[in-house]
């Protein structure tokens, strides 16, 4: 399971930073693949996390945040939830510091606070760092 978060968070990180894009397809396979793989290891799914995500994905849209972005932190919540309070304090401190990394980096390429930030990156890397 690991191995596949690895793998689909470089390939959506890397094209989120890309062309700003998270694709219905790739979520639908990472689900599918994820899903899979936790069948055949037996582990539990974290169907709170997605339905709590859900419930206030409308309040992240009102911010701007990406649909993308919503659909890729339902989709690894399922599987990769934090499971303490300690865990989502450092999820949230690892978050916030590769999306700072992230938009240092776009404003040193000149580009505008006010254009698209790729959340990607930060998401995918705050769920490694939990589930590691």
């Amino acid at each position: 399971m690991y191995l596949a978060l690895i793998s689909f968070s470089i390939y959506i990180s890397y094209i989120d930073l890309k062309i700003h894009k998270i694709r219905n397809q790739t979520l639908i396979l990472a689900l599918s693949t994820l899903s899979t793989l936790s069948i055949i290891q037996g582990q539990s799914l974290h169907l709170r996390i997605a339905l709590i995500s859900l419930l206030i994905s409308p309040i992240f849209l009102k911010l701007s945040v990406g649909a993308g972005d919503i659909k890729l932190f339902i989709v690894f919540g399922i599987f990769f939830a934090p499971s303490s309070i300690k865990m989502v304090q450092e999820f949230t401190f690892v978050f916030c510091a590769i999306a700072a990394l992230v938009t240092v980096i776009d404003v040193l390429k000149k580009r505008s606070i006010q254009a698209n930030i790729a959340l990607a990156p930060a998401i995918c890397g705050a769920f490694i760092w939990c589930a590691s």
